[in-house]
């Protein structure tokens, strides 16, 4: 039940270096650079750092070791501190096998276990193999899962009896469809975050006189000039999200097996990942306010254990990019039958969603108040208050919850309509509150905790105070 141990793919040496170099590069943000006046009294420190960084890696790679042992994965690795690390392959909870553009080069791939530690605590990473041995791995991995047999060597796997290991129902992201969810679900919230990271470095990176030209032209512009230089800017931010979208999700598929599904996707950095189905604690069928008004949603689930935060969506699985609301009932009762039946909900109490109000009014009132003092167009920005209620109105409007046997399910809006869907065996802790205030409108607030890679806790807000008191009997009735 034993093999041998072996070495990662020589390139392992360069590509932790690449990662070693990143780590310190990406921290220190493009001020340390642009900061730099003397670059020729730093040259030889320029040299110096990625030689001895290669070198570290090269023993790096030199100490690391990974082999089968009985039912457990050893690895053994450590320049300075050696460290040996056992694995039982009982433990971990799926092998996923993921490539880019210069991994598919030189020809390796990367393969990392997710166990059943928490978050953060449960990753084994290795870095470059070439594919047949990761594909080797996880075959052997697999079999140990589901049957006490001898790890044998490739030539003896290959020789054994094939076990039927089709898919029970595949969900493949059509051309049509991928175009749809690049286009209706574009992610401009994080290009705006990068926009706004390069301009805290506008000082080194722009030059003056250009700079001071605009902000020169913002003072002066009319509030036409603003709105169409705003929407020139969204445009472009759009269009950009979109060709990330069409990279990100190509050639996405979901395979829904036995006890785990199986999710491939990616055009130039492709991922093959696996997850068993007992980890999901919980469904998100998320609605943009576009995929709303096409009928159109996509599909997360929250897991326990270590997930890949990388290509995770704030910790949460893409189960599927674009799926059909009318389809939506057919999928759950396919891929996770424990969460499926009917979306039903409460709505929320109307003095309930009048209470919510206060804040959002409020606050904006306040900021175009200080706008219109500060700017001679600041007071046009009162026309878009009763824009601001009728928002904010119809999406509280459209909150609820509901409890269907041990089916919870959460509804909650702000751009963009969530659906949560847990069970109570999946709820780590529930939490009831009401402020002096609410229990005078005889309102209260439900929170829910699952046992999830980011620890997700969901909220619903101003339900009926009697409402939230059945809830929290059934959470604590057996």
């Amino acid at each position: 039940m034993n093999s041998n141990g072996k070495h990662l793919h020589f390139f392992a040496i360069f590509s932790d270096a690449v990662s070693t170099l990143w780590s310190i590069i990406v921290p220190l943000g493009f001020g340390f650079f642009w900061g730099v006046r003397h670059l020729d009294d730093l040259f030889g420190y320029v040299i110096i750092i990625p030689v001895i960084i290669l070198v570290f890696n090269f023993f790096k790679w030199l100490r690391f070791k990974y082999e089968f042992v009985d039912d457990q994965f050893h690895i053994r690795s450590g320049v300075l501190v050696r460290n040996d690390r056992y694995i039982r392959i009982q433990r971990i909870q799926s092998v996923q096998i993921k490539t880019n553009l210069l991994l598919r080069l030189l020809g390796v791939v990367q393969l990392k276990f997710d166990t059943a530690d928490p978050a953060f605590k449960g990753d084994i990473v290795l870095s470059a193999l070439k594919r047949e041995e990761a594909e080797h791995i996880k075959a052997q991995v697999s079999r140990g899962k589901t049957q006490q047999v001898q790890f044998l060597s490739k030539e003896a796997l290959a020789e054994t009896p094939i076990v039927d290991e089709s898919p029970k129902k595949v969900y493949a992201l059509s051309g049509k469809r991928l175009l749809a969810a690049s286009l209706l679900s574009s992610k401009i919230g994080v290009m705006l975050a990068a926009v706004f990271g390069l301009w805290s470095q506008a000082d080194d990176l722009v030059p003056k006189s250009i700079r001071g030209r605009s902000l020169s032209y913002i003072e002066h512009a009319s509030l036409v000039g603003i709105i169409v230089l705003i929407g020139f800017a969204i445009l472009l931010l759009w269009l950009f999200s979109l060709v990330t979208a069409l990279f990100r999700w190509g050639g996405f598929k979901f395979s829904i097996y036995d006890g785990e599904w199986r999710i491939h996707r990616g055009i130039v950095e492709t991922s093959d990942e696996t997850y068993k189905k007992d980890r999901v604690q919980a469904i998100r069928i998320k609605e943009q306010w576009l995929l709303q008004l096409f009928g159109w949603c996509t599909v997360y689930a929250d897991c326990s254990g270590s997930i890949d935060l990388e290509k995770s969506d704030g910790g949460s699985v893409l189960v599927f990019p674009l799926l059909r609301k009318k389809e939506l009932p057919t999928f759950l009762e396919h891929a996770i039958p424990r969460f499926s039946g009917p979306i039903t909900f409460n709505h929320l109490p109307v003095r309930g969603s009048v209470y919510r109000m206060i804040l959002p009014v409020v606050f904006w009132t306040s900021f175009v108040s200080v706008l219109a003092w500060r700017l001679s167009w600041g007071k046009y920005a009162f026309i878009a208050l009763p824009v601001i209620f009728i928002f904010f109105w119809f999406s509280y409007r459209s909150e609820g919850y509901s409890l269907q046997n041990n089916r919870l399910i959460f509804i909650n809006r702000f751009f963009a309509k969530t659906t949560t869907i847990t069970r109570k065996n999946h709820i780590q802790s529930f939490a009831k509150k009401n402020s002096r205030l609410q229990r005078r409108l005889d309102l209260a607030s439900c929170s829910v905790t699952i046992r999830a890679a980011s620890g997700k806790t969901f909220t619903v807000r101003q339900l009926e105070e009697q409402d939230a008191r059945a809830l929290f009997q059934w959470f604590r009735t057996k």
